[in-house]
């Protein structure tokens, strides 16, 4: 079997995004970069300066380095993988499916020593071996600095009145918020998920933390019913999960959480009253 380094190297080392890095190693390029998303309001900084490079702080570097992420590439025939080879029987048959001089290789990524992680399968040339290079991460504060969005407030009735002792729907929705940055020269993609949420009602209830969005009447699930007359105020605390990709690997998950809060949306609670039809 042949098996070949990507241009990122097989033992690739770690830099956060705010690159606190956990290698001196450095990427074959200039020496500071910065990494400006595509979305105004997304920009990631990533530069550090010789005289940081030399004066870092052991410490802080130890605190934030991650497991190194390797990167293998082999002919996508046989039983090919990344620990051996099995025989190369059909790598003749698929390598008639790229244009001369490129190879059908199936790339694998694994971190520390996790299981390899099969990222597809497509025409490639073969890359010589390179210098180890710092790949960017994304951390959890990375995370909590992206715009994403307070989770919407979606009551029933949509009047903001309800009555006392009848329960008022309540849901939210569940986009998913994708934004795209470059760091150090990588093309970057983050992905955040709403996974749950948690409701505070204003009269001293709270509603989750739930992974249940809520559904409209009649198949609602999350409802509430005020024991109080009056205004009471309603906030939305979402919690989204976030994974990221680095020049089209595999994504990986973002170590932690992000949380937002919504502004209270006002419901006016009235007693109900009897009136007498014909």
């Amino acid at each position: 079997m042949r098996s070949w380094k990507t241009a990122w190297g097989v033992s690739t080392t770690i830099c956060v995004l705010t690159l606190a890095c956990a290698s001196s190693t450095a990427w074959a390029g200039p020496t500071g970069s910065t990494g400006i998303s595509r979305d105004d309001s997304f920009e990631i900084g990533a530069s550090r300066s010789d005289s940081q490079r030399q004066h870092r702080n052991p410490s802080r570097d130890s605190a934030r380095q991650g497991p190194p992420v390797e990167v293998v590439r082999t002919p996508a025939c046989g039983r090919n993988g990344p620990e051996g080879s099995f025989g190369d029987d059909f790598c003749g048959a698929s390598n008639r499916l790229c244009p001369p001089g490129q190879t059908f290789a199936t790339t694998w990524t694994r971190t520390g020593g996790a299981p390899w992680v099969n990222g597809g399968s497509r025409c490639t040339a073969g890359a010589e071996d390179a210098e180890p290079v710092t790949l960017p991460v994304v951390t959890e504060a990375d995370l909590r600095r992206l715009p994403l969005p307070a989770g919407a407030v979606e009551l029933q009735p949509r009047t903001g009145l309800a009555l006392l002792h009848v329960p008022l729907v309540l849901r939210t929705g569940t986009d998913v918020v994708v934004r795209d940055t470059t760091v150090l020269g990588y093309p970057v993609t983050v992905r955040a998920t709403p996974t749950s949420w948690t409701w505070d009602l204003g009269d001293g209830t709270t509603l989750g933390p739930t992974t249940d969005p809520g559904n409209p009447y009649p198949r609602a699930t999350l409802t509430h019913a005020y024991d109080t007359p009056g205004e009471h105020l309603i906030t939305l605390t979402t919690t989204y999960t976030g994974e990221y990709t680095v020049a089209g690997l595999p994504y990986r998950p973002v170590a932690g959480t992000a949380t937002v809060v919504s502004a209270a949306t006002a419901v006016q609670v009235r007693e109900g009253s009897a009136v007498l039809t014909r």
